[in-house]
């Protein structure tokens, strides 16, 4: 072999050792890398492209009892509450402390997402004296003035339109309490649009006895929203997780209703009951005034009211009613339904057996469902596609510059090699080449 044959020979040969050892493992992790990217697609796709199964049906059906049987516990704790505040002792110093050590937390929506801050449970503690007359009134904002407490022997002096709490507690025995329906004032449509949310109480009273006999009622005005946390956060098919906000036009929300019907939580705040301007109820949505209402968001629901919407809304208040508990699948206006009720199993002063507080609902438009979860996979999938190409074109430019990079390397250490030889080195293979 000749001297240039061998010269050839040698800076091939470290080229290929550069290839194998630079550019080859690059072209390896790159096929990895595209692959990987399709398989971890592929993987988010079939996560995404959901049906609403029987097993997930089930799964929200049970969601749905868990939550009512939470509320039930919750208003059982309320109990405890006012039995507290009726013993405890009638000046300014107890009744702040109790507004201000009892707390809990509700969900909100922040500029860093979502966070659960400390609100009270209770808005104000009142005693009044056996004639009815507030002598104490502890809110929020601090002690109430004497010359704004109320007399609420006349129902009709009340905050939200006539309250009978007073009378209602008077006739109770030692140790019962009353609980009163949801109130508080109407939010509209336009006015949930500019982020006003409902803001209701709901009262509880109890009488009070001393060594004369009766003495008076002690009443806590429960913050409403408290109620309204268990249901206003889950989207029924994401299992385990909670939102600031859910949007009641996906069709895919729980709500609460009570157990005359009346609709007391909903993504869509302008549906609840509640008072106007001039303190009167707002109307009851039926289906002579349904177009009118609903467009403006002025009216309340109760779902006995919407069969000529939906037939099965009255059936399952029905069955509620019953104290039972369970789901429907089925079709209205070529919509496909999904529908689970659970009894709220809380009897109370007040609330008897079977009917109890209420009912959980959660309600899924099957078709709506199925047809997000494919938008959700072609969104996927477009970014599966621009992410292969990126790393496609990534990998390539790297190989060119890599294969100039080894060349260039290659015949530097080729030259510095042949630099390095002594001449004596040489003659022999000049001899064999002979």
């Amino acid at each position: 072999m000749d001297q240039e044959g061998k010269t050839n020979f040698s800076f091939a040969s470290i080229a290929i050792s550069f290839f194998i050892l630079i550019v080859l493992p690059l072209t390896i992790t790159g096929v990895i890398i595209s692959k990987g990217v399709v398989k971890v697609g592929e993987e988010a796709t079939q996560a995404n492209l959901r049906i609403l199964d029987d097993s997930q049906k089930q799964s929200i059906g049970g969601r749905a009892q868990t939550v009512a049987d939470a509320v039930a516990q919750f208003l059982s704790d309320r109990e405890k509450d006012i039995r507290i505040a009726s013993i405890l002792p009638r000046d300014e110093n107890s009744y702040t402390t109790f507004i201000r050590s009892n707390t809990r937390g509700i969900i909100k929506s922040s500029k860093v997402g979502m966070i659960k801050i400390p609100m009270p449970l209770y808005r104000e503690i009142a005693f009044l004296n056996k004639s009815g007359m507030e002598v104490l009134k502890v809110t929020n904002d601090g002690v109430v003035a004497s010359d704004k407490l109320k007399d609420l022997s006349n129902p009709a002096n009340g905050e939200f339109g006539n309250e009978d709490y007073f009378v209602k507690a008077k006739a109770l025995a030692p140790g019962e309490y009353y609980m009163g329906p949801v109130v508080g004032r109407h939010v509209s449509k336009a006015e949930f649009a500019g982020e006003k949310r409902f803001d209701g109480i709901i009262r509880m009273a109890s009488p009070v006895f001393d060594s004369n006999g009766f003495a008076g009622v002690v009443e806590l005005a429960l913050e409403y929203v408290h109620v309204m946390e268990f249901t206003d956060h889950i989207i029924p098919t994401e299992a385990g997780m909670f939102f600031a906000e859910v949007n009641a036009d996906d069709m895919n929300y729980a709500f609460m209703v009570d157990r005359d019907g009346f609709m007391i939580s909903h993504p869509s705040d302008y549906v609840l009951r509640g008072f106007d301007a001039n303190m009167n109820p707002v109307p009851v949505m039926n289906e002579q005034n349904y177009q009118e209402l609903s467009k403006n968001g002025t009216g309340a629901m109760n779902v006995l009211d919407m069969g000529f919407l939906d037939e099965n809304l009255p059936k399952i208040q029905a069955l509620a009613s019953e104290g039972k508990s369970g789901s429907l699948t089925y079709t209205v206006k070529d919509k496909r339904i999904f529908a689970t009720y659970a009894h709220i199993p809380y009897y109370g002063n007040g609330f008897s057996k079977p009917q109890g507080f209420g009912w959980i609902g959660m309600m899924v438009d099957i078709d709506k469902y199925h047809h997000l979860s494919q938008e959700k996979v072609k969104e996927i999938q477009l970014k599966v596609e621009r992410w292969q190409k990126s790393s496609i074109v990534v990998v390539f430019v790297s190989l060119i510059l890599l294969f100039i990079i080894a060349l260039i390397l290659a015949r530097g250490l080729y030259r510095s090699i042949q630099s390095a030889r002594r001449p004596d080195e040489m003659v022999p293979l000049e001899d064999d080449e002979d």
